[in-house]
């Protein structure tokens, strides 16, 4: 079987879980060379994984013969990065959110579609076993039918200083950063979202001359009638929280990440009965120990697309619908009234 030729750029957190996914799957692909700014981390990443060190992208995509490239780079850059791979026709998979912008989503989405590539948002919330699951719970309506869905994520990821990407104002804040995830996810599990408010405040962060928000709620209607919340914070100062409930007429799905057995759930639909709460097995590491797996799947799902010549489910589509909700959500908190996803 021919192994895809994968060149990854980006070494930062998302980057070496996205190398080590490599590695897990060495008998699909070959990760082939590597790239960042910074060039010792860049030679130091190549050592690990037999890799070519460049610090530079476009010598990367002129010196090698990849079949793809993998784009874990700050928000802002995505759009430059992937019409270049794409011009140069590469299969492309990039770090969530697809783009900062609607409009840059767009030129993205038409770029690999003319270039006839594969092109995937990495998100890895869908990707992970325990979502996995609830889908199809969902889609067999084993709670009937879900009227409400509330998310929390909680975590510490404060930008270290002033200089640090996630402060350019291009990038935004956890509404693009980290709702996003959630954005994608709801509209996978449940349908499209049409309507949303929210509310965005920079509340711990200096966020100096940057549009930087720290905490942010978003409530959403689904065009299914169905309603939701997601409350997102980078600031918490407690051990980090990533949970998702889903209530129905016939029952309730908990997903809460800190727990061995995440997914628990108890439905009176009728054959799919039970009695009390059920904890199905499920693949599993507590949050934030789940990254390896999520990530090794969602790299293996790409690297299959390609091999088996199939679009990804989760390409330019469901990445700019999730950009559209945040981009409606922003536009929500300046104005103070609900918008509608458009």
């Amino acid at each position: 079987m021919k192994k895809i030729r994968v060149g990854l750029v980006g070494l930062g957190f998302s980057g070496s879980l996205h190398a080590d996914a490599y590695a897990a799957i060495k008998d699909k692909a070959d990760l082939v060379a590597v790239c960042d700014i910074d060039k010792e981390k860049a030679k130091m990443m190549a050592g690990c994984y037999g890799a070519k060190a460049y610090t530079d992208f476009n010598k990367m995509l002129e010196k090698e013969k990849l079949d793809a490239v993998d784009l874990c780079i700050p928000h802002h850059l995505h759009s430059k990065f992937v019409i270049a791979a794409a011009k140069a026709g590469k299969h492309v998979i990039v770090e969530k959110p697809i783009a900062t912008t609607v409009e840059e989503a767009k030129k993205m989405i038409e770029a690999t579609r003319k270039a006839n590539v594969r092109f995937m948002v990495a998100e890895d919330q869908v990707h992970l076993p325990a979502h996995k699951l609830a889908k199809e719970l969902l889609d067999k309506r084993a709670i009937g039918k879900i009227f409400m869905a509330r998310v929390l994520s909680a975590v510490y990821d404060m930008p270290e200083d002033d200089k640090g990407w996630k402060l350019d104002p291009k990038n935004k804040g956890v509404l693009l950063d980290m709702a996003v995830h959630y954005f994608m996810i709801l509209q996978w599990l449940i349908g499209p979202i049409e309507k949303v408010s929210a509310m965005a405040e920079s509340v711990v962060v200096d966020k100096g001359k940057s549009d930087f928000d720290d905490n942010a709620i978003a409530i959403v209607k689904f065009k299914n009638g169905a309603i939701g919340d997601v409350s997102v914070t980078t600031v918490v100062a407690r051990e980090p929280c990533n949970r998702l409930e889903f209530y129905g007429t016939e029952g309730t799905i908990i997903v809460d990440h800190s727990c061995e057995k995440p997914l628990m759930y108890h439905s009176v639909h009728r054959g799919m009965e039970t009695d009390g709460w059920v904890r199905p097995e499920v693949e599993h590491e507590t949050y934030p120990g789940y990254f390896p797996l999520a990530f090794r799947n969602e790299v293996k799902y790409f690297i299959d697309c390609i091999l088996e010549n199939r679009e990804p489910e989760f390409g330019g589509k469901m990445g700019i619908e999730s950009v559209k909700v945040v981009e409606a959500a922003y536009k929500a908190v300046k104005t103070g009234k609900t918008q509608n996803v458009k």
